[in-house]
């Protein structure tokens, strides 16, 4: 695992949605036995999110056409996101109760970060103190001309478990230099709410009942890679993915004004207390990431209060010390999702053999997010078998059409999120990278990756918020041996 794909992973979660597809080719099992041990170190500005990740890979051949490979890593993440957008309320900041402990007096603009990774080791304010294992495993065999692969894995969090598997094909024709991809994958994911003091927001309007459910992903990919002459390729990817089930944030709300009241969730059936299903909803005025559906039945309000069309885990007056509505973080229970990517790679001999890499990036989904990603890297070798790599990225995204900041009334569908990763925003960075070949098979390596993500800074349009305005860097040793 390549330092640039460590940056592509934690890109993603800081600029992308969660549950984007990824445009990457296909990654088939090297052919030569190797052990790829990798550390990263994440950090987002104003003690938001931190990521400290190992990982470690290994390669093997199994006979002359065969290759075996396992990945494992192993996150510990701490801090955490807004769990709602407060930015836009008016007024002198009020103080507020705040979980179990008996916080008084800290500002709702001093809200404690919160987001979807929950466990056992949160903080005494709810903040994340949470670690991710997955370990993957892949066979490839080569047949001429053809490669076929299979790959499976696991990954487990304390409130997320994912299940995933794929397969993938490459053909090599026109004596190797055109090369067709093909593959596809499945991902069956279960995401909830694991309660405590981060969670009593939601329990407190829930009547405790936990919020979450399971998501399946099904995903498509075609590809092509032709050799242009003895210096340059071009590669083209389509990727394809098709989300249902539970994909909003279990731990996020959005604030919305005027919420009619509702009767005591302890009251509701226990059907209507279930995540409502989103799957046939349309329009609404916000945005937001991941999963969500199951169908669910109005809840039994008395004949004296009509129903309404507000989501069913809306709430007035929930333990604050001002009067504040607050609605669960619901989007709808279906996701398509597509990426094309171009890269065009020149090899310049003049220089030494330095490689100038050129990538574009496009994304869409039902959700009316669009993205566009410009990235460029410089590979230079220099002497003593030294590479160094220098990359430069910008990316722009439009919000989600039911992403709002604040609502100012129930939406008609009952949709609602100001996740900010579902917002309008831009971002720009660039990183170096220096590795280090020893006696030709060990290779040391270190980079650094700095990026800046704001709100004006994209051209897409949409809705945002100067609150989710941030910085973020990523910090990256890796060790390969090859033998």
């Amino acid at each position: 695992m390549a330092a640039t794909d460590r940056l592509a992973a934690f890109s993603a979660a800081a600029l992308a949605l969660p549950g984007m597809v990824a445009a990457q080719g296909l990654d088939l099992s090297p052919e030569a036995p190797a052990i790829d041990s990798g550390y990263s170190n994440y950090q987002e500005s104003n003690g938001r999110m931190s990521v400290q990740a190992f990982q470690n890979d290994a390669s093997l051949r199994l006979g002359e056409d065969v290759n075996f490979r396992v990945n494992s890593t192993l996150d510990f993440i701490g801090g955490g996101s807004n769990p709602m957008n407060l930015s836009q309320i008016g007024g002198a900041s009020p103080t507020f109760y705040w979980g179990r402990n008996n916080n008084y007096g800290r500002k709702y603009g001093e809200l404690e970060l919160s987001q979807a990774t929950q466990g056992p080791q949160r903080g005494r304010q709810g903040g994340i103190h949470d670690q991710r294992l997955a370990i993957d495993g892949a066979l490839s065999v080569a047949l001429d001309d053809l490669t076929l692969g299979v790959a499976g894995g696991n990954s487990t969090e304390w409130d997320y478990i994912s299940n995933f598997f794929n397969l993938d094909a490459r053909w090599d024709i026109n004596r190797k230099a055109t090369t067709l991809a093909a593959g596809f994958g499945y991902a069956s994911d279960t995401v909830w709410a694991d309660g405590g003091n981060q969670g009593r927001i939601h329990q407190q309007y829930t009547d405790g009942t936990v919020i979450g459910g399971d998501k399946n992903t099904y995903q498509g990919l075609l590809g092509l890679t032709q050799v242009l002459d003895k210096n340059s390729l071009l590669q083209v990817n389509l990727t394809v993915a098709n989300s249902s089930g539970f994909l909003s944030d279990p731990y996020k709300s959005a604030w919305v004004n005027d919420v009619p009241a509702v009767r005591s969730p302890s009251r509701r059936s226990a059907s209507a207390r279930a995540a409502p299903d989103m799957s046939t909803h349309s329009g609404a005025s916000g945005g937001s990431p991941e999963p969500s559906p199951s169908p669910v039945p109005a809840p039994d309000q008395p004949a004296e209060v009509p129903a309404t069309p507000v989501n069913t885990f809306c709430r007035q007056n929930v333990p604050f010390s001002f009067q504040i509505n607050l609605c669960a973080d619901t989007r709808p229970g279906s996701r398509i999702q597509s990426a094309v990517l171009l890269r065009y790679v020149r090899n310049i001999p003049e220089l030494d053999a330095a490689a100038l890499h050129l990538d574009y990036r496009f994304y869409s989904d039902d959700w009316n997010v669009d993205s566009h990603t410009f990235e460029a890297g410089w590979l230079q070798p220099l002497p003593y078998e030294t590479l160094l790599t220098f990359r430069l990225r910008y990316y722009t995204q439009r919000s989600a059409y039911f992403y709002q900041t604040v609502y100012d009334h129930p939406t008609a569908d009952g949709l609602y999120s100001s996740d900010y990763r579902l917002a309008s925003f831009g971002a720009v960075g660039g990183g170096l990278q220096v590795n280090k070949t020893f006696f030709g098979m060990l290779q040391i390596g270190g980079g650094v990756d700095l990026y800046q993500r704001t709100q004006g800074m994209g051209f897409m349009g949409g809705t945002g918020s100067h609150v989710d305005n941030f910085s973020f860097a990523l910090y990256s040793v890796n060790l390969n041996l090859k033998f």
